[in-house]
C-alpha cells in the first residue's frame, strides 16, 4: 500500500476513536499513532536505503554485464590475434625450411664451384703448357704463317693452312706434313686427359673433276682430310685412339672471305682442338 493512503487510513482511524473514546484511551491511541509514525518513518527509510542499494546493485550488475561484453569481445579479438600468429609462425617456418634448404644447395653450388673453378685453372696450366711446347717446337711454321696456336679458356686450337699437310687436290699428307703431325704428336702424347677433336675446313670453291670422282662435295674432302689427320696420330704418332675424333666442316665456317684467294687459302686448314676431359 502506498505511504499517501496508509497516512490518510491512519488519520481517519485516530479522528474515529477520538470522539468516542476517554482521554486516557485517547493518549494511548496518540502514542501509538506516534510509534506507527516513527515505525513508518524508519520503514521510509529502510525502503529508501534499500531503494538505493537496489539502485547499486543493478548499477553495478550493468557494469559487470559490460565488462563480461567487452571481456568476450576481448577474447575474441585475442582468439582470432592468435590464430593470424599460429599462422604467421607456420609461414616462417616455412619459410626458414626453404631457407636451410637454400643454404644447404648454396653450399653445394660453392663447394662445386670452387672444385670447377680448381679444375679450370690445372686445364688453363695445361693447356698453357701445352701451347708452349708446341709454340718452341712449331716457331719456324707458326713465324712463317702456316701453324697459329690459339688458347682460350678451355681449349687450345692449333690452325694448320691445309697446304702445309696436304697437296693441291689430295687427300694423302706431304712429308713435310707427316714431320709436322709428328712434332704435334710427341708434344701432346703424354698429356692423356686431353682429347684432341680434329677438324676439315674448305673454301666454297667447287670440287675439280679429279675430286668429284671420289667426293660429292666438299663435306666429305674436308672430312676425308680430318680422318686422314686422326689416322696419322694414332698409327704414326702413338696417340691412343680414345682420345681423338673428327668432324668435317666444308666450307660453312669461314674465317676469312672467300671472295679472295688469301680469303680462301686461310678457309682451307685443318684444325686440331685440344680440351680437358
Amino acid at each position: 500500500m502506498p505511504r499517501s493512503q496508509l497516512s490518510t487510513g491512519l488519520f481517519l482511524i485516530f479522528f474515529f476513536l477520538s470522539a468516542c473514546v476517554s482521554l486516557p484511551q485517547y493518549k494511548t491511541l496518540e502514542d501509538d499513532l506516534e510509534k506507527s509514525r516513527l515505525q513508518k518513518a524508519k520503514a521510509d527509510e529502510k525502503i529508501n536505503r534499500l531503494e538505493s542499494e537496489l539502485e547499486q546493485l543493478n548499477s553495478k550488475v550493468r557494469s559487470l554485464e559490460a565488462e563480461r561484453f567487452n571481456s568476450k569481445k576481448s577474447a575474441q579479438a585475442c582468439v582470432r590475434d592468435l590464430d593470424r600468429l599460429k599462422a604467421r609462425h607456420e609461414h616462417l617456418e616455412n619459410i626458414n625450411k626453404q631457407l636451410s634448404l637454400s643454404n644447404i644447395e648454396l653450399q653445394r653450388d660453392l663447394q662445386r664451384t670452387k672444385s670447377v673453378i680448381v679444375l679450370q685453372e690445372k686445364v688453363i696450366q695445361l693447356l698453357d703448357d701445352t701451347k708452349k711446347t708446341i709454340q718452341s717446337s712449331l716457331k719456324d711454321q707458326i713465324a712463317a704463317k702456316e701453324v697459329e696456336v690459339l688458347e682460350t679458356k678451355e681449349q687450345l686450337k692449333m690452325v694448320l693452312v691445309d697446304k702445309i699437310l696436304f697437296e693441291s687436290g689430295s687427300v694423302n699428307i706431304s712429308e713435310n706434313g707427316k714431320a709436322l703431325l709428328q712434332v704435334i704428336a710427341n708434344s701432346i702424347r703424354e698429356n692423356k686427359s686431353q682429347d684432341i677433336m680434329v677438324g676439315g675446313h674448305t673454301d666454297n670453291k667447287p670440287l675439280s673433276a679429279k675430286l668429284e670422282k671420289k667426293f660429292p662435295s666438299n663435306w666429305e674432302l674436308s672430312a676425308a682430310r680430318s680422318a686422314a689427320v686422326v689416322r696419322y696420330l694414332h698409327e704414326q704418332g702413338r696417340i691412343v685412339p680414345e682420345r681423338l675424333s673428327v668432324c668435317g666442316y666444308s666450307h660453312y665456317r669461314p674465317i676469312a672471305s672467300n671472295e679472295t684467294e688469301e680469303g680462301r687459302r686461310q678457309n682451307r686448314r685443318i684444325e686440331i682442338i685440344l680440351s680437358q676431359h
